[in-house]
């Protein structure tokens, strides 16, 4: 799915706004996703934290 160059301009800038590095979110790839699912970068983001967090709570309590 080709994604627009400008789209890939927002979603870098979006990312660095954020203080995320680039070189972990690849912007082509987060535009490409937020393109597809048809949703805001700031909505897609939460959406990642919650997965990352909701996993990593995960493992705390079978660690325990």
């Amino acid at each position: 799915m080709a994604v627009k160059p400008e789209e890939i301009r927002q979603a870098k800038k979006f990312l660095e706004n954020k203080k995320l590095s680039i070189k972990t979110i690849k912007p082509r790839l987060f535009a490409q996703v937020a393109n597809k699912a048809n949703v805001p970068f700031d909505k897609l983001l939460n959406s990642i934290v919650k997965e990352i967090n909701g996993k990593i709570n995960n493992i705390n309590k079978e660690k325990n």
